[in-house]
């Protein structure tokens, strides 16, 4: 890695999660799902809008600024979820700002499981950002991979 040494906490820079809830949606339960898997209380921004179709909904977002709680919360998605995210390949999760995207089931979070959602699904979900930590000469895809390896 450029010569460096990483650091404990290298890796990741910061987190976002989001979700959309409509009226009908617990919105109560889902802000306490966002709150344990951010590790941080009281931490969801709530912004109401006017869906495409016209009802109204909110949506629920989570910024995580600091990197060891940005590190926790991907953590917090588990040992069997990371692992699935290293087999399928991180590679296509990645864009090209170098943020790793995740979407997992919002269904299967209020219930306290976190599953990921698969490509073929259409289900409400909550999606995870992750902004990756790398300077020029590192690998972002090499870091990332051997973040979750660490934490599986």
């Amino acid at each position: 890695m450029n010569g460096r040494f990483p650091r404990k906490d290298m890796g990741i820079l910061r987190a976002e999660w989001r979700v959309h809830a409509c009226e009908l949606d617990d919105i109560a339960l889902i802000q306490e799902s966002l709150e344990w898997l951010s590790g941080i209380h009281e931490c969801v921004v709530w912004e109401r809008d006017k869906s495409f179709h016209g009802p109204p909904i909110s949506t629920g977002i989570v910024k995580i600024g600091r990197r060891k709680l940005a590190r926790e919360s991907l953590g917090r998605l588990g040992s069997e979820t990371l692992l699935k995210l290293l087999s399928e390949g991180l590679e296509n999760r990645i864009d090209d700002d170098k943020n790793m995207h995740i979407r997992i089931s919002l269904s299967k979070l209020v219930k306290g499981e976190v599953r990921l959602c698969s490509r073929d699904r259409s289900e409400a979900f909550v999606k995870g950002v992750f902004k990756i930590e790398s300077y020029p000469g590192d690998n972002h895809l090499e870091i990332i991979t051997d973040l979750v390896r660490s934490m599986t």
